[in-house]
């Protein structure tokens, strides 16, 4: 990464959230909220507790589109064995141990759960948990701990360490390096006071989540990445 495109990154960025805030996604930040709120693993009905998590008043699409229904699935997961899937989560949110250990264990158990569910239903068409490119556990991951990870949008996240002058970027799979470098690029973010400024009249709202929060970053890259 070279210093220089990070800054003028940064005050691309900057003008975006100057002249066309209405244009920021941030439902993320009201999903981000409410599954603050609602996340609760000892839930006697965890299925009930899952879907309330996963929710927002404007969108569903990081969750639920066409042909993409993780959301769904892990419900449905829910539905066979719940104690499994709330061991699944118990163990993708436990900080003492390595973040990709904890993300491929959480893959394992959904081809686990997939399997079973195939055999019970060997009708079915179904045979996608969405869960192997890490985005969606990636959001599990930031609505859990909004101060430590962000969501990953691989092709914009791809784009972005191109247009920084990065000559080495993070396969797909390698989540860990994509946390490091984001935690890098949050640094830079919040040494920029008028940024800083900017970001927070937008989310100045009741229902989006106000305290710090890696969607920040997020929001970031995928802009540059998409210019």
């Amino acid at each position: 990464m070279q210093l220089k495109k990070i800054q003028e990154s940064i005050e691309v960025y900057k003008d975006f959230l100057k002249n066309a805030p209405e244009q920021r996604e941030l439902f993320s930040w009201e999903s981000q909220n409410i599954f603050q709120k609602n996340w609760d693993i000892e839930a006697p009905d965890f299925g009930k507790m899952f879907d309330n998590s996963l929710e927002n008043t404007h969108t569903r699409r990081w969750w639920t589109g066409d042909n993409f229904k993780p959301k769904a699935r892990i419900l449905a997961f829910i539905n066979q064995n719940s104690d499994f899937v709330r061991a699944m989560f118990r163990e993708l949110f436990d900080e003492s141990k390595p973040i990709e250990n904890r993300i491929s264990k959480f893959q394992f158990g959904c081809e686990v759960m997939m399997q079973d569910y195939k055999e019970d239903h060997p009708t079915s068409i179904e045979n996608n948990h969405y869960h192997l490119e890490n985005h969606v556990i990636s959001m599990y991951l930031s609505f859990r701990y909004p101060s430590k990870y962000p969501v990953y949008f691989y092709p914009e996240f791809a784009s972005m360490m191109k247009k920084i002058g990065s000559t080495k970027i993070p396969e797909q799979h390698e989540m860990e390096r994509f946390f490091k470098i984001t935690k890098t690029l949050t640094t830079y973010l919040h040494k920029d006071a008028k940024l800083i400024s900017l970001h927070q009249k937008s989310i100045n709202a009741a229902p989006l989540y106000q305290a710090e929060s890696m969607l920040l970053v997020t929001d970031f890259y995928r802009y540059i990445g998409l210019q």
